[in-house]
Order: structure tokens, then C-alpha cells, then sequence
């Protein structure tokens, strides 16, 4: 069985509003950096992140929202979540089963039928291929072969490297630091671990610039919340 989704333009668009005051809210800043590269791009892009927290879904909504308005943005999330959240399918949440290979086809197949229904430049997927929320830090972070099966019924699909920290500052609410990695084609990606490697990059530019900068990012960091 296919997931079931009724995506909703509306629902997104006022869930987006309610997403803007619950990261006001909830963070002391989000800052990300590298959104540019996403310009002229004109395939569909592939979000692949690691995952640190519950928010990480949600930062790829605003991201998505940021770089390509006028996409559908399209997320994987365990089913179970999706149950106990039903506004999520209408906002383009698909459930998946991680250890039931039935869900998994039958999630591969729905994106193979959105790849061709849908307008190259207004599709956006966002896939988690860790499965499970780690610290950003690890050597390893583990990626499942899934997201092999993911590209490839995507492709052509240009492959987007998002890496996400969250990390207690100078305010009393945690700070957000994203980067968006270098966009590539997916032919540029033999397998989990190429892939694993490039999210490792972006993590490694936040890791980085803390290191030297501490709490002053640098001005390649653009504060959505000032």
C-alpha cells in the first residue's frame, strides 16, 4: 500500500506561519549558511541531513521554503510519528516502517509517482538516513544503504547535503547552526558512505567556524530570528 498523503497548500502555508513563532519561540536563533548554491538549480533536490533533534524535519520546511517556494517538499518520518501527528501527511510527511521492507517499497514506489507527475524544479524530497537522532559529532554517522534506493528513484535528482547542530550559547533558549553543503548530481554519489562523507563536510564547516569563532559565527551565517 502507498503512503497515504493529501498534501495540503493551505495547511502548509499556515503551518509555516505557526513554525516561524514556534522557532521565535523555542531557539534563541536559527542561522544558516550556503542557501545561495540552491539558486538555478532546476532538478529536484534531495535533503539528506543528519539528524540531531526533534526540529530537524522542520528546519528542512523552512529551508525548502527559503530556497524553493514553490516546491512541494516531501519528508520521510517513521509511521508512527505520522499517526500520532495526522496534520503531518497533509503537509507532505510520508510514514515509513524502517525494518518492513513492504513500507519501504511501497514508499520508493509513491516517489518514483511523484518524480513523474510532478514539475522537476517544484519537487523536494528530505530523507534522514541515520533513522535516529545522534550528536552531531560522531565519526561515523552511520547511514543506512536506504537512501541508495532513495536516489535512485529520484534520478536525475541533485543531491543536497544539509548538516545541523544545535548548541547552547550566550541565550538562555539553544541556537540552530545549519549548512547547506555543496548541491551535486546524484551520479556523484556511488553509495551511503559518499554520501555520509558530504553531510560530514557541512558538519564539519559548523564544527569548525565554533572552534574558531566560539559565539561569534561568522557573516556567512544568515540569522533567520535577529
Amino acid at each position: 500500500m502507498k503512503p497515504t498523503v493529501q498534501y495540503s497548500p493551505l495547511t502548509r502555508k499556515l503551518f509555516d506561519r505557526y513554525l516561524n513563532w514556534s522557532f521565535k519561540r523555542s531557539f534563541d536563533n536559527v542561522f544558516c549558511s550556503g542557501l545561495s548554491q540552491l539558486e538555478g538549480i532546476q532538478t529536484p533536490l534531495l535533503f539528506v541531513p543528519n539528524h540531531v533533534s526533534w526540529w530537524d524535519g522542520f528546519f528542512l520546511f523552512e529551508i525548502q521554503r527559503r530556497a524553493r517556494p514553490k516546491a512541494r517538499l516531501y519528508t520521510i518520518a517513521l509511521e508512527k510519528t505520522c499517526i500520532e501527528n495526522p496534520i503531518l501527511p497533509k503537509m507532505g510527511v510520508l510514514p515509513l516502517r524502517p525494518e518492513d521492507p513492504i513500507s519501504f517499497r511501497s514508499l520508493l514506489t509513491f516517489l518514483q509517482q511523484i518524480r513523474t507527475e510532478q514539475l522537476p524544479e517544484e519537487l523536494a524530497v528530505g530523507f534522514f538516513p541515520q533513522g535516529r537522532i545522534t550528536p552531531s559529532f560522531l565519526p561515523d554517522l552511520n547511514f543506512r544503504r536506504g537512501i541508495e534506493k532513495i536516489i535512485s528513484v529520484l534520478s536525475p535528482v541533485t543531491l543536497v547535503p544539509v548538516g545541523i547542530h544545535v548548541e547552547p550559547m550566550t541565550g538562555k533558549k539553544p541556537t540552530a547552526i545549519l549548512t547547506v553543503g555543496t548541491p551535486k548530481p546524484c551520479s556523484s554519489f556511488g553509495n551511503a558512505e559518499a554520501v555520509q562523507r558530504s553531510v560530514q563536510e557541512a558538519l564539519a564547516t559548523i564544527h569548525g567556524n565554533l572552534k574558531a569563532n566560539g559565539e561569534r559565527l561568522p557573516p556567512v551565517y544568515e540569522g533567520w530570528y535577529p
